[in-house]
């Protein structure tokens, strides 16, 4: 007998058809049920737990997440810290642990610390900026911009200003590059490693010659010169000078000059000159 040819079952498409709308509405439910599950953990619904904060307050930190975050589910630890140190200038390091469940994120962050106030006067001396910066000369916040006479604003008084004239302005958040302020921060930071009763009293630091750097101190009325390349023993034969001059204070009187005049010459490695000749300032 030969064999029965099998037709196609009259019910085929009619079950292929059902189950195609079965399958998208399973999708659709599925894409609505994440939408509102992705919504739960959205950022007005995220709760921020918060840590090594100095600078800014808890407020300020969610609100400049609450621009670029979308929820806790989607954006990675990594994006969330990224974001803080690129928005918040004072932030040098953020650790994020997401919670999901409990629609948390645990931010540990590391601020940096003031440490100089940076003076950019532009070439023809007509304007200036001020700008804190940290010791790696990020700047951290513009102080002070104006074309009068160049005045330290009083609540930073107590800092080393760095001075150096320059056209380009630095931006809030990213680090100078400027290779006279990094001259002057290492003169600055050598002093506090070693010489720090002298790095005490720093005043202002001119770097725009790094070979007749110039420094401006409380307890000398003159002007100390340094030289890039002998830094230590600059500062070293200056600590030394300065530890002798309350008691042999004849020797400044001696040399016959008005205090701007005067100068401390600490560029030589074996040596310090004091003198008086206008000239040479």
């Amino acid at each position: 007998m030969p064999p029965r040819r099998l037709g196609k079952h009259p019910n085929a498409k009619i079950y292929r058809l059902r189950r195609s709308v079965f399958t998208v509405a399973a999708l659709l439910t599925l894409a609505f049920i994440t939408k509102i599950v992705l919504g739960f953990f959205s950022a007005e619904y995220v709760s921020l737990e918060l840590s090594g904060n100095m600078h800014y307050t808890d407020l300020q930190i969610y609100d400049v997440l609450g621009k670029k975050l979308q929820n806790i589910v989607t954006d990675s630890e990594e994006q969330t810290a990224t974001y803080l140190k690129e928005n918040l200038s004072y932030i040098k390091d953020a650790y994020v642990t997401k919670h999901v469940m409990k629609r948390m994120l645990a931010i540990e962050v590391t601020e940096r610390n003031p440490f100089a106030l940076l003076r950019i006067d532009a070439t023809d001396r007509r304007d200036y900026s001020f700008f804190l910066v940290d010791n790696e000369a990020h700047v951290l916040k513009h102080i002070d911009k104006g074309t009068a006479s160049p005045s330290i604003p009083e609540q930073f008084g107590k800092m080393v200003v760095l001075s150096v004239i320059n056209e380009t302005s630095p931006k809030v958040g990213a680090t100078v590059k400027i290779s006279e302020i990094a001259i002057g921060l290492n003169i600055l930071k050598t002093a506090l490693l070693l010489e720090r009763s002298l790095a005490r009293q720093i005043k202002n630091i001119d770097v725009n010659d790094p070979q007749k750097i110039k420094l401006r101190l409380n307890n000398f009325p003159g002007t100390v010169w340094l030289a890039e390349d002998a830094v230590e023993s600059g500062l070293h034969h200056v600590a030394l000078f300065l530890k002798q001059y309350k008691t042999h204070a004849f020797e400044l009187v001696s040399v016959g000059a008005e205090p701007e005049h005067l100068y401390l010459d600490a560029r030589y490695e074996d040596t310090v000159y004091l003198g008086g000749s206008a000239t040479r300032e």
